[in-house]
């Protein structure tokens, strides 16, 4: 399935928890679940970002009418 699927299927307000590699892997995944995702919905960010990174992000998100939240976790996404 694609990322449009994948947001559909999720019940609105929507949350999603996204663990990938910092840097551009992030910004790719952010950008792609933005196409389909609606004001009120929640981006969640477990992966163990900079956190410079974490706050540009936070802004360009919420500059669309969502929620940015930064959760690292210890060690990434290798844990």
């Amino acid at each position: 399935k694609d990322m449009k699927d994948f947001v559909a299927s999720i019940q609105k307000p929507r949350s999603v928890i996204i663990l990938v590699k910092a840097g551009a892997p992030v910004d790719a995944t952010i950008a792609g679940l933005l196409e389909h995702m609606e004001p009120g919905d929640v981006i969640i960010d477990g992966g163990n970002e900079w956190y410079e990174n974490t706050e540009k992000r936070m802004e360009m998100v919420t500059s669309k009418g969502l929620l940015y939240m930064g959760m690292g976790v210890s060690g990434g996404e290798e844990g």
